[in-house]
């Protein structure tokens, strides 16, 4: 299956982008078993080979919105057991900002960000990384209890430790207390805060703990080398997720 999520070539909010992976998640594959049982057929796994956003005319393609987006895609395809998720795509045409490359074109073609240098990551690439980098070894069930801006995304470590990713998708700051069951906390957390940067709702920048880029747009230079912000876990964990950002957490064990 493709899906492009949002309303076809619409100049769409912020709001209505991020109130799509969820619903269309689970729609695209409700059609697909009703389909499967409707022609007497056997399920077979669900690859999701294309996916991106199609709003345009805002630079929403190569936002932080959409690297937020994608992360909520991949939290919604392993909640809805999809076997593989594949972003469309690796390089394109800039086109005024509804470019849906991860990566910037070659600055020597006609199709390069301007300001950006050659195959310079976008913002969805490091809200990717990071997801990688703290999602654990398998998904485990979560639930937000007071606020529908917030969703979270749990994960467990073979190695112990607990993981979770936080997505605010409200324009308001939210402060969430996390209560982690079947887990005997250790003595600290870690987390990296992802968050557009001031050049409007559909930043083409993405600031990594409080590092921004060096250009135009994308993300810092030295993002591999940025620290986690940690705190202890004696009191409990809470933690403020800013507007329009991702928080990415594990929590120690003993």
């Amino acid at each position: 299956v493709h899906n492009y999520y949002t309303p076809y070539n619409q100049n769409s909010t912020a709001d209505v982008i991020l109130n799509t992976p969820v619903s269309a998640t689970q729609s695209m594959l409700n059609w697909v078993k009703s389909s499967a049982q409707g022609a007497g057929v056997a399920q077979k796994p669900v690859a999701l080979d294309e996916y991106n956003i199609f709003a345009t005319g805002s630079n929403q393609m190569v936002s932080d919105i959409a690297g937020i987006h994608g992360v909520m895609v991949l939290g919604e395809a392993l909640k809805n057991q999809v076997s593989m998720a594949a972003r469309w795509d690796l390089a394109n045409s800039w086109d005024n900002g509804n470019d849906m490359g991860m990566f910037n074109n070659s600055a020597q073609t006609s199709g390069a960000e301007p300001g950006a240098a050659a195959w310079n990551p976008r913002p969805a690439y490091y809200y990717y990384y990071y997801f990688q980098k703290y999602f654990g070894d398998r998904m485990v069930s979560s639930s937000v209890i007071g606020s529908s801006d917030i969703l979270s995304y749990a994960s467990s470590f073979t190695s112990g430790q607990a993981g979770v990713v936080l997505v605010n998708k409200g324009s308001a700051d939210h402060t969430v207390a996390l209560a982690i069951s079947n887990f005997v906390p250790g003595t600290n957390y870690y987390f990296y805060v992802l968050q557009g940067g001031t050049d409007g709702t559909f930043s083409r920048k993405v600031v990594v703990n409080g590092h921004g880029p060096s250009g135009a747009s994308g993300g810092p230079d030295n993002f591999t080398g940025i620290a986690p912000a940690s705190g202890a876990q004696k009191d409990g964990i809470r933690i403020t997720i800013p507007a329009y950002s991702v928080i990415y957490l594990v929590a120690d064990t003993k």
